[in-house]
Protein backbone atom coordinates (compact mmCIF):
# COMPACT_ATOMS: atom_id res chain seq x y z
CA UNK A 1 0.00 0.00 0.00
CA UNK A 2 1.51 3.37 -0.96
CA UNK A 3 2.47 5.92 1.64
CA UNK A 4 -0.37 8.45 1.74
CA UNK A 5 1.33 11.08 3.87
CA UNK A 6 4.71 12.80 3.59
CA UNK A 7 5.50 11.90 7.18
CA UNK A 8 4.46 9.69 10.06
CA UNK A 9 2.28 11.99 12.11
CA UNK A 10 1.06 12.08 15.68
CA UNK A 11 -2.74 12.12 15.79
CA UNK A 12 -4.32 15.49 16.48
CA UNK A 13 -6.89 15.85 19.26
CA UNK A 14 -9.97 15.18 17.05
CA UNK A 15 -8.45 11.97 15.72
CA UNK A 16 -7.42 10.88 19.21
CA UNK A 17 -11.03 11.44 20.28
CA UNK A 18 -12.26 9.49 17.27
CA UNK A 19 -9.95 6.55 17.99
CA UNK A 20 -10.94 6.46 21.66
CA UNK A 21 -14.64 6.55 20.84
CA UNK A 22 -14.35 3.70 18.33
CA UNK A 23 -12.11 1.62 20.59
CA UNK A 24 -14.69 1.75 23.39
CA UNK A 25 -17.36 0.30 21.09
CA UNK A 26 -16.75 -3.41 20.64
CA UNK A 27 -18.74 -3.64 17.41
CA UNK A 28 -17.45 -0.42 15.86
CA UNK A 29 -13.83 -1.35 16.54
CA UNK A 30 -13.89 -4.71 14.73
CA UNK A 31 -12.48 -3.28 11.49
CA UNK A 32 -9.79 -1.35 13.31
CA UNK A 33 -8.70 -4.41 15.30
CA UNK A 34 -8.72 -6.62 12.20
CA UNK A 35 -6.56 -4.21 10.21
CA UNK A 36 -3.98 -4.10 12.99
CA UNK A 37 -3.13 -7.69 12.05
CA UNK A 38 -1.66 -6.19 8.86
CA UNK A 39 -0.16 -3.04 10.34
CA UNK A 40 3.32 -3.97 9.09
CA UNK A 41 2.05 -3.33 5.56
CA UNK A 42 1.20 0.31 6.40
CA UNK A 43 3.53 3.30 6.80
CA UNK A 44 2.33 3.61 10.41
CA UNK A 45 0.00 1.82 12.87
CA UNK A 46 -2.20 4.92 12.92
CA UNK A 47 -2.85 4.66 9.20
CA UNK A 48 -3.74 1.00 9.66
CA UNK A 49 -6.23 1.94 12.39
CA UNK A 50 -7.87 4.66 10.30
CA UNK A 51 -8.09 2.39 7.26
CA UNK A 52 -9.73 -0.33 9.34
CA UNK A 53 -12.30 2.15 10.61
CA UNK A 54 -12.95 3.42 7.09
CA UNK A 55 -13.52 -0.11 5.74
CA UNK A 56 -16.08 -1.00 8.43
CA UNK A 57 -19.43 0.75 7.76
CA UNK A 58 -20.41 0.82 11.42
CA UNK A 59 -16.94 1.89 12.53
CA UNK A 60 -17.01 4.71 10.01
CA UNK A 61 -20.44 5.80 11.23
CA UNK A 62 -19.26 5.97 14.85
CA UNK A 63 -16.11 7.82 13.80
CA UNK A 64 -18.15 10.33 11.80
CA UNK A 65 -20.37 11.00 14.79
CA UNK A 66 -17.31 11.47 17.00
CA UNK A 67 -15.92 14.13 14.63
CA UNK A 68 -19.26 15.94 14.42
CA UNK A 69 -19.49 15.98 18.21
CA UNK A 70 -15.95 17.30 18.58
CA UNK A 71 -16.37 20.08 16.01
CA UNK A 72 -19.72 21.25 17.38
CA UNK A 73 -18.56 21.45 21.02
CA UNK A 74 -19.71 24.84 22.35
CA UNK A 75 -16.82 25.80 24.67
CA UNK A 76 -14.23 24.75 22.08
CA UNK A 77 -16.05 26.75 19.41
CA UNK A 78 -16.12 29.86 21.59
CA UNK A 79 -12.43 29.50 22.44
CA UNK A 80 -11.47 29.35 18.76
CA UNK A 81 -13.71 32.25 17.77
CA UNK A 82 -13.11 34.30 20.89
CA UNK A 83 -9.80 35.86 19.92
CA UNK A 84 -8.55 37.96 17.03
CA UNK A 85 -5.09 37.01 15.79
CA UNK A 86 -3.35 38.79 12.97
CA UNK A 87 -1.12 35.78 12.29
CA UNK A 88 -4.03 33.39 11.78
CA UNK A 89 -5.31 32.04 8.48
CA UNK A 90 -9.03 31.44 8.11
CA UNK A 91 -10.47 29.10 5.49
CA UNK A 92 -14.12 29.61 4.55
CA UNK A 93 -15.67 26.29 3.59
CA UNK A 94 -14.78 22.79 4.73
CA UNK A 95 -14.77 20.74 1.56
CA UNK A 96 -12.07 19.08 -0.52
CA UNK A 97 -10.00 22.20 -1.19
CA UNK A 98 -10.14 23.37 2.41
CA UNK A 99 -8.66 20.00 3.37
CA UNK A 100 -6.01 20.19 0.63
CA UNK A 101 -4.97 23.67 1.71
CA UNK A 102 -4.86 22.83 5.43
CA UNK A 103 -2.92 19.59 4.96
CA UNK A 104 -0.35 21.09 2.62
CA UNK A 105 0.03 24.21 4.74
CA UNK A 106 0.71 22.32 7.96
CA UNK A 107 3.01 19.81 6.28
CA UNK A 108 4.94 22.78 4.85
CA UNK A 109 5.65 23.96 8.39
CA UNK A 110 2.92 26.54 8.99
CA UNK A 111 0.29 26.69 11.78
CA UNK A 112 -3.10 25.09 11.45
CA UNK A 113 -5.69 27.29 9.75
CA UNK A 114 -9.10 27.89 11.27
CA UNK A 115 -11.78 26.36 9.02
CA UNK A 116 -15.29 27.82 9.17
CA UNK A 117 -18.26 25.75 7.97
CA UNK A 118 -21.75 27.21 7.85
CA UNK A 119 -23.58 23.86 8.12
CA UNK A 120 -23.49 21.44 11.04
CA UNK A 121 -21.42 18.89 9.09
CA UNK A 122 -17.91 19.46 7.75
CA UNK A 123 -16.78 17.90 4.49
CA UNK A 124 -18.45 19.90 1.72
CA UNK A 125 -20.52 18.44 -1.11
CA UNK A 126 -19.22 14.90 -0.61
CA UNK A 127 -20.35 14.93 3.02
CA UNK A 128 -23.87 16.27 2.43
CA UNK A 129 -25.14 12.75 3.20
CA UNK A 130 -23.93 10.23 5.73
CA UNK A 131 -24.81 7.35 3.42
CA UNK A 132 -23.40 6.85 -0.10
CA UNK A 133 -25.71 8.37 -2.69
CA UNK A 134 -23.57 9.07 -5.76
CA UNK A 135 -20.30 7.90 -7.30
CA UNK A 136 -17.23 9.97 -8.06
CA UNK A 137 -16.33 10.75 -11.68
CA UNK A 138 -12.80 9.33 -11.66
CA UNK A 139 -11.95 5.64 -11.48
CA UNK A 140 -10.56 4.23 -8.28
CA UNK A 141 -6.83 3.67 -8.54
CA UNK A 142 -3.97 4.11 -6.06
CA UNK A 143 -1.10 6.47 -6.66
CA UNK A 144 -0.14 10.10 -6.19
CA UNK A 145 -1.77 13.22 -7.59
CA UNK A 146 -1.70 13.71 -11.34
CA UNK A 147 -3.56 14.35 -14.56
CA UNK A 148 -5.88 11.97 -16.36
CA UNK A 149 -3.20 10.63 -18.71
CA UNK A 150 -0.53 10.12 -16.06
CA UNK A 151 0.44 6.51 -15.44
CA UNK A 152 -0.02 5.59 -11.81
CA UNK A 153 -1.84 8.80 -10.91
CA UNK A 154 -4.87 8.80 -8.63
CA UNK A 155 -7.40 11.38 -9.75
CA UNK A 156 -9.15 11.21 -6.35
CA UNK A 157 -5.98 12.02 -4.43
CA UNK A 158 -6.01 14.47 -1.51
CA UNK A 159 -2.43 15.69 -0.91
CA UNK A 160 -1.29 15.06 2.64
CA UNK A 161 -4.40 13.21 3.84
CA UNK A 162 -3.89 10.64 6.63
CA UNK A 163 -5.38 8.00 4.30
CA UNK A 164 -6.54 8.15 0.69
CA UNK A 165 -9.89 7.22 -0.84
CA UNK A 166 -8.15 4.50 -2.87
CA UNK A 167 -7.36 2.73 0.41
CA UNK A 168 -10.98 2.45 1.56
CA UNK A 169 -12.83 1.02 -1.45
CA UNK A 170 -12.25 -1.58 -4.16
CA UNK A 171 -15.19 -0.34 -6.26
CA UNK A 172 -14.51 0.87 -9.77
CA UNK A 173 -15.93 4.27 -8.83
CA UNK A 174 -15.88 5.32 -5.20
CA UNK A 175 -18.86 6.87 -3.45
CA UNK A 176 -19.21 10.38 -2.11
CA UNK A 177 -18.86 9.12 1.46
CA UNK A 178 -15.50 7.47 0.70
CA UNK A 179 -14.08 10.85 -0.25
CA UNK A 180 -15.98 12.61 2.53
CA UNK A 181 -14.31 10.46 5.19
CA UNK A 182 -10.86 11.21 3.77
CA UNK A 183 -11.64 14.95 3.69
CA UNK A 184 -12.89 14.92 7.26
CA UNK A 185 -9.85 13.02 8.53
CA UNK A 186 -7.55 15.53 6.82
CA UNK A 187 -9.42 18.43 8.42
CA UNK A 188 -9.32 16.69 11.80
CA UNK A 189 -5.55 16.30 11.57
CA UNK A 190 -4.51 19.59 10.00
CA UNK A 191 -7.12 22.24 10.85
CA UNK A 192 -9.14 23.76 13.67
CA UNK A 193 -12.72 23.29 12.47
CA UNK A 194 -15.80 25.17 13.64
CA UNK A 195 -19.19 24.14 12.25
CA UNK A 196 -22.52 26.03 12.22
CA UNK A 197 -20.74 29.33 11.64
CA UNK A 198 -22.03 31.57 8.86
CA UNK A 199 -19.71 34.30 7.59
CA UNK A 200 -21.60 37.44 6.52
CA UNK A 201 -18.79 39.73 5.36
CA UNK A 202 -15.02 40.12 5.11
CA UNK A 203 -13.64 43.62 5.62
CA UNK A 204 -10.33 45.47 5.87
CA UNK A 205 -8.83 45.39 9.37
CA UNK A 206 -5.45 47.07 9.36
CA UNK A 207 -3.05 44.86 7.45
CA UNK A 208 -5.39 41.91 7.93
CA UNK A 209 -9.09 41.15 7.63
CA UNK A 210 -12.16 41.30 9.82
CA UNK A 211 -14.60 38.40 9.69
CA UNK A 212 -18.21 39.39 10.37
CA UNK A 213 -20.73 36.72 11.35
CA UNK A 214 -24.50 36.62 11.37
CA UNK A 215 -24.86 35.69 15.03
CA UNK A 216 -21.74 36.74 16.95
CA UNK A 217 -19.01 39.37 17.27
CA UNK A 218 -16.44 39.84 14.53
CA UNK A 219 -12.95 38.36 14.69
CA UNK A 220 -9.68 39.28 13.00
CA UNK A 221 -7.26 37.25 10.91
CA UNK A 222 -4.19 37.79 8.80
CA UNK A 223 -5.41 36.01 5.67
CA UNK A 224 -8.58 34.44 4.23
CA UNK A 225 -8.72 31.44 1.93
CA UNK A 226 -12.08 31.34 0.18
CA UNK A 227 -12.80 27.65 -0.49
CA UNK A 228 -16.56 27.64 -0.89
CA UNK A 229 -16.58 25.15 -3.75
CA UNK A 230 -19.32 25.30 -6.34
CA UNK A 231 -21.65 27.52 -4.34
CA UNK A 232 -25.35 26.93 -3.82
CA UNK A 233 -27.72 25.24 -6.28
CA UNK A 234 -28.94 27.80 -8.79
CA UNK A 235 -32.55 26.54 -8.78
CA UNK A 236 -32.93 26.30 -5.01
CA UNK A 237 -35.59 29.04 -4.95
CA UNK A 238 -37.68 27.09 -7.50
CA UNK A 239 -37.55 23.92 -5.43
CA UNK A 240 -40.43 23.40 -3.00
CA UNK A 241 -38.69 20.63 -1.03
CA UNK A 242 -41.38 18.02 -1.75
CA UNK A 243 -42.20 17.44 -5.42
CA UNK A 244 -39.47 19.71 -6.85
CA UNK A 245 -35.98 19.27 -5.41
CA UNK A 246 -32.54 20.72 -6.04
CA UNK A 247 -29.77 18.13 -6.45
CA UNK A 248 -28.48 18.29 -2.83
CA UNK A 249 -32.04 17.92 -1.54
CA UNK A 250 -32.50 14.85 -3.72
CA UNK A 251 -29.24 13.26 -2.56
CA UNK A 252 -30.26 13.87 1.04
CA UNK A 253 -33.58 12.20 0.29
CA UNK A 254 -31.75 9.21 -1.22
CA UNK A 255 -30.03 8.68 2.13
CA UNK A 256 -33.35 8.30 3.98
CA UNK A 257 -35.75 5.39 4.43
CA UNK A 258 -37.60 4.35 1.22
CA UNK A 259 -36.44 7.38 -0.79
CA UNK A 260 -38.30 6.39 -3.98
CA UNK A 261 -41.51 5.27 -2.34
CA UNK A 262 -44.46 6.46 -4.42
CA UNK A 263 -42.28 7.77 -7.27
CA UNK A 264 -43.46 6.18 -10.50
CA UNK A 265 -42.90 9.06 -12.90
CA UNK A 266 -39.94 11.40 -12.47
CA UNK A 267 -38.16 14.16 -14.37
CA UNK A 268 -34.61 15.51 -14.27
CA UNK A 269 -33.84 18.98 -15.60
CA UNK A 270 -30.26 19.71 -16.70
CA UNK A 271 -27.53 17.82 -18.52
CA UNK A 272 -24.42 18.03 -16.32
CA UNK A 273 -22.80 15.53 -13.97
CA UNK A 274 -25.30 16.20 -11.17
CA UNK A 275 -28.16 15.42 -13.54
CA UNK A 276 -26.44 12.20 -14.60
CA UNK A 277 -26.07 11.17 -10.95
CA UNK A 278 -29.76 11.89 -10.34
CA UNK A 279 -30.75 9.79 -13.35
CA UNK A 280 -28.53 6.95 -12.09
CA UNK A 281 -30.42 7.04 -8.79
CA UNK A 282 -33.78 6.77 -10.55
CA UNK A 283 -32.52 3.92 -12.74
CA UNK A 284 -31.04 1.99 -9.82
CA UNK A 285 -27.41 2.11 -11.03
CA UNK A 286 -26.23 4.53 -8.33
CA UNK A 287 -25.18 3.38 -4.84
CA UNK A 288 -27.94 1.25 -3.38
CA UNK A 289 -30.58 3.42 -1.67
CA UNK A 290 -31.24 2.76 1.99
CA UNK A 291 -34.15 0.34 2.52
CA UNK A 292 -35.31 0.43 -1.09
CA UNK A 293 -36.79 -2.73 -2.63
CA UNK A 294 -36.75 -3.03 -6.42
CA UNK A 295 -40.19 -4.63 -6.47
CA UNK A 296 -41.69 -1.77 -4.45
CA UNK A 297 -39.65 1.29 -5.33
CA UNK A 298 -39.08 1.21 -9.10
CA UNK A 299 -39.38 4.41 -11.11
CA UNK A 300 -41.27 3.43 -14.24
CA UNK A 301 -40.55 6.49 -16.40
CA UNK A 302 -37.83 9.15 -16.29
CA UNK A 303 -38.04 12.16 -18.60
CA UNK A 304 -34.70 13.96 -18.86
CA UNK A 305 -35.01 17.55 -20.04
CA UNK A 306 -31.79 18.73 -21.67
CA UNK A 307 -30.90 20.13 -25.05
CA UNK A 308 -27.28 18.99 -24.75
CA UNK A 309 -27.56 15.19 -24.48
CA UNK A 310 -27.77 12.29 -26.95
CA UNK A 311 -31.23 10.80 -27.32
CA UNK A 312 -30.32 7.26 -28.45
CA UNK A 313 -28.21 4.48 -26.99
CA UNK A 314 -25.79 4.44 -29.92
CA UNK A 315 -25.22 8.21 -29.80
CA UNK A 316 -24.79 8.04 -26.02
CA UNK A 317 -22.06 5.41 -26.33
CA UNK A 318 -20.25 7.52 -28.92
CA UNK A 319 -20.45 10.87 -27.14
CA UNK A 320 -20.54 10.30 -23.36
CA UNK A 321 -17.46 9.35 -21.33
CA UNK A 322 -17.11 5.95 -19.73
CA UNK A 323 -18.16 6.91 -16.22
CA UNK A 324 -21.78 7.33 -17.34
CA UNK A 325 -22.02 4.61 -20.01
CA UNK A 326 -24.42 2.52 -17.91
CA UNK A 327 -27.13 5.13 -18.45
CA UNK A 328 -27.07 4.70 -22.23
CA UNK A 329 -28.64 1.25 -22.34
CA UNK A 330 -31.85 2.66 -20.86
CA UNK A 331 -32.27 4.88 -23.93
CA UNK A 332 -33.57 1.85 -25.82
CA UNK A 333 -36.56 -0.34 -25.15
CA UNK A 334 -36.14 -3.45 -23.02
CA UNK A 335 -37.25 -6.96 -24.06
CA UNK A 336 -40.82 -6.04 -23.19
CA UNK A 337 -40.73 -3.00 -25.44
CA UNK A 338 -40.67 -0.57 -22.52
CA UNK A 339 -38.30 2.40 -22.49
CA UNK A 340 -37.88 3.85 -19.01
CA UNK A 341 -35.60 6.78 -19.91
CA UNK A 342 -36.39 9.47 -22.45
CA UNK A 343 -34.26 12.53 -23.25
CA UNK A 344 -36.49 15.49 -24.07
CA UNK A 345 -34.42 17.97 -26.05
CA UNK A 346 -35.74 21.23 -24.67
CA UNK A 347 -35.44 23.32 -21.58
CA UNK A 348 -38.06 22.91 -18.89
CA UNK A 349 -39.59 25.00 -16.15
CA UNK A 350 -41.55 22.91 -13.63
CA UNK A 351 -44.60 24.15 -11.79
CA UNK A 352 -45.51 22.81 -8.35
CA UNK A 353 -49.05 21.48 -7.95
CA UNK A 354 -50.58 19.90 -4.85
CA UNK A 355 -48.82 16.54 -4.51
CA UNK A 356 -47.15 16.65 -7.92
CA UNK A 357 -45.15 18.75 -10.39
CA UNK A 358 -46.04 19.81 -13.91
CA UNK A 359 -43.79 20.27 -16.98
CA UNK A 360 -45.33 21.14 -20.33
CA UNK A 361 -48.61 19.49 -19.41
CA UNK A 362 -46.98 16.29 -18.07
CA UNK A 363 -47.35 15.47 -14.40
CA UNK A 364 -44.56 13.99 -12.28
CA UNK A 365 -44.30 12.57 -8.80
CA UNK A 366 -40.84 14.13 -8.45
CA UNK A 367 -38.73 16.63 -10.42
CA UNK A 368 -35.01 17.14 -9.80
CA UNK A 369 -33.41 20.45 -10.83
CA UNK A 370 -29.76 20.15 -11.83
CA UNK A 371 -29.20 23.44 -13.60
CA UNK A 372 -25.93 24.62 -12.08
CA UNK A 373 -24.78 26.60 -9.09
CA UNK A 374 -24.66 30.24 -8.09
CA UNK A 375 -22.30 32.35 -6.01
CA UNK A 376 -22.78 32.16 -2.26
CA UNK A 377 -22.91 35.79 -1.15
CA UNK A 378 -20.30 37.06 1.31
CA UNK A 379 -19.80 40.82 1.26
CA UNK A 380 -16.29 41.75 0.19
CA UNK A 381 -15.46 38.46 -1.53
CA UNK A 382 -17.28 38.82 -4.87
CA UNK A 383 -15.43 37.34 -7.85
CA UNK A 384 -14.97 40.74 -9.51
CA UNK A 385 -12.65 41.73 -6.65
CA UNK A 386 -10.15 38.97 -7.48
CA UNK A 387 -7.45 38.68 -10.13
CA UNK A 388 -5.48 35.64 -11.25
CA UNK A 389 -2.62 34.68 -8.92
CA UNK A 390 0.41 33.08 -10.56
CA UNK A 391 3.50 31.33 -9.25
CA UNK A 392 6.93 32.46 -10.49
CA UNK A 393 6.73 29.86 -13.28
CA UNK A 394 3.61 31.58 -14.60
CA UNK A 395 1.10 28.89 -13.61
CA UNK A 396 -2.20 30.27 -12.28
CA UNK A 397 -3.10 28.46 -9.07
CA UNK A 398 -5.68 30.74 -7.41
CA UNK A 399 -7.22 34.20 -7.46
CA UNK A 400 -5.99 37.02 -5.23
CA UNK A 401 -8.11 39.87 -3.88
CA UNK A 402 -7.10 43.26 -5.24
CA UNK A 403 -7.12 44.85 -1.77
CA UNK A 404 -7.53 42.28 1.02
CA UNK A 405 -5.13 39.45 1.96
CA UNK A 406 -7.59 36.92 0.54
CA UNK A 407 -7.39 34.13 -2.04
CA UNK A 408 -9.94 32.01 -3.87
CA UNK A 409 -9.09 28.34 -4.45
CA UNK A 410 -10.66 25.33 -6.16
CA UNK A 411 -13.73 25.54 -8.40
CA UNK A 412 -14.69 28.75 -6.59
CA UNK A 413 -11.66 30.42 -8.20
CA UNK A 414 -12.92 29.85 -11.78
CA UNK A 415 -9.37 29.18 -13.01
CA UNK A 416 -8.82 29.18 -16.78
CA UNK A 417 -7.48 26.16 -18.63
CA UNK A 418 -3.76 26.40 -19.30
CA UNK A 419 -2.28 25.95 -22.79
CA UNK A 420 -0.93 22.57 -21.69
CA UNK A 421 -4.35 21.48 -20.43
CA UNK A 422 -5.83 22.45 -23.78
CA UNK A 423 -3.05 20.61 -25.61
CA UNK A 424 -3.62 17.48 -23.51
CA UNK A 425 -7.36 17.52 -24.22
CA UNK A 426 -8.37 18.23 -20.62
CA UNK A 427 -10.25 21.33 -21.75
CA UNK A 428 -12.30 19.25 -24.21
CA UNK A 429 -14.55 18.17 -21.34
CA UNK A 430 -16.21 21.27 -19.88
CA UNK A 431 -16.74 19.60 -16.50
CA UNK A 432 -12.95 19.39 -16.04
CA UNK A 433 -13.00 23.12 -15.25
CA UNK A 434 -13.92 22.13 -11.69
CA UNK A 435 -12.39 18.64 -11.52
CA UNK A 436 -10.41 17.73 -8.42
CA UNK A 437 -7.52 16.22 -10.34
CA UNK A 438 -7.05 19.56 -12.11
CA UNK A 439 -7.51 21.93 -9.17
CA UNK A 440 -6.13 19.97 -6.18
CA UNK A 441 -2.47 20.43 -7.10
CA UNK A 442 -3.05 24.14 -7.74
CA UNK A 443 -4.47 24.61 -4.24
CA UNK A 444 -1.60 22.58 -2.78
CA UNK A 445 0.93 24.71 -4.68
CA UNK A 446 -0.60 27.89 -3.24
CA UNK A 447 -0.50 26.48 0.28
CA UNK A 448 3.13 25.42 -0.09
CA UNK A 449 4.39 28.76 -1.46
CA UNK A 450 2.50 31.55 0.34
CA UNK A 451 4.62 33.50 2.79
CA UNK A 452 3.88 33.26 6.53
CA UNK A 453 0.90 35.40 7.47
CA UNK A 454 2.90 37.47 9.97
CA UNK A 455 5.10 38.80 7.16
CA UNK A 456 2.24 40.05 4.96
Amino acid sequence: MPDTSPLSFQPAAPIESLLATVALNQTASEGMRAMMDRQSEFPSPLQAQLTGIALDPYGRQVADQALDTYWSDGPRREALLGSSRTDREIVIGSGFHAAVYAATRVLSGYPKPLVLERSDRAGGTFAMTGRPTFNLNSRNRPGSAGLAGDQGASLNYLPGAPIQAANVSMSEFQTNTDMAFVIRLALAQYADVVTSTNVRAVTQDGAGVGIDFEDRDSIGAGRVIDARGLGDPDPQNAANGTTILAFPQFMQRMATLWPLRGVRRAAVVGGGDSAKCAVESFLGVAPQPFMAAAALDTVERIDWYSDQLPTTCDDWQDQIRGRYQAIGRYLRADRFGVRRLNVVTRRARPVALPGMALIDGRTYDLVILCTGNQETDIDGLDLASFDEYSLPDGSVVARQHYNLPAFRVGPHACLPFTPREREDGIADIAANAVSMFRTATKTAALAATLRPVAQD
